[in-house]
C-alpha cells in the first residue's frame, strides 16, 4: 500500500528482457532502508525489489505489467517516480494507493495558469464511472485531486500540477501525447 506521495525521482539505468520478464535497473539517491523483497511503487506500479547494488535496485515486470502499464515504453535514462510502501503508523498525505494500475491514459492537453499547470488526461472508457470531480486519482503514482471528469462528454479528466509537484515528480516532464499510468481511487 502506498500514499501517492513520491519520495524520489529515480533513473532507469538498464532494461533487460529475461525469461519473459523485463528487468529494470533503477538508480536512486535519497531512498533509505530498501531491502530485498520490498514493495516499491515505480510510476505508481507496485513492484518487488529483486536485487540491490550500490544505489541501484532491480525490479522485474511481468507480461501483465507490460500489458497494463507504460513500462513497455521506458527507455534507459528515463526518470520515474519512486515511493516505498507504507508502514503501519505512517502519515498518509495523499490517498490510499494499491499500486495496481487500472490502465494507461494519454496527456490530452497542458494549460499553463500562472505557476500552475492544468493537465487533461484522456482515459479508458471503462474507468468513467470511477473518476469523479473532487475525487482522487493516481497518475504515475502521484496522488491528485480531480478537477473535472468527462470533459465535453469525453473520457477526459483534469487536475492541477502545482510547482512543488512539477519539481519533485516526473509529471513536470510530461508533454501532450505522453502515456501515463492510472489508478483509480480505491474508495470509488
Amino acid at each position: 500500500m502506498f500514499s501517492g506521495i513520491v519520495q524520489e525521482v529515480g533513473i532507469i539505468k538498464d532494461l533487460k528482457t529475461r525469461n519473459g520478464l523485463l528487468e529494470l535497473t533503477i538508480s536512486y539517491e535519497k531512498l533509505s532502508n530498501i531491502e530485498l523483497g520490498d514493495s516499491i511503487s515505480v510510476d505508481g506500479c507496485c513492484q518487488t525489489v529483486t536485487e540491490i547494488k550500490q544505489k541501484t535496485f532491480i525490479v522485474q515486470a511481468t507480461e501483465e505489467t507490460l500489458d497494463k502499464t507504460i513500462f513497455k515504453t521506458y527507455k534507459v535514462g528515463e526518470k520515474i517516480n519512486l515511493e516505498p510502501s507504507l508502514k503501519m503508523g505512517d502519515k498518509i498525505s495523499g490517498h490510499l494507493v494499491s499500486g495496481h494500475i487500472d490502465g494507461t491514459g494519454e496527456v490530452y492537453d497542458l494549460i499553463e495558469e500562472k505557476d500552475n499547470t492544468i493537465v487533461k488526461i484522456k482515459y479508458p472508457k471503462e474507468l468513467s464511472k470511477f473518476i469523479e470531480k473532487k475525487g482522487s486519482a493516481s497518475v504515475n503514482g502521484v496522488s491528485l485531486t480531480v478537477i473535472d471528469s468527462n470533459i465535453d462528454g469525453n473520457c477526459i479528466f483534469s487536475f492541477t500540477l502545482i510547482p512543488f509537484t512539477k519539481s519533485n515528480t516526473n509529471l513536470g516532464l510530461i508533454k501532450k501525447g505522453n502515456l501515463v499510468n492510472l489508478e483509480i481511487d480505491l474508495i470509488s
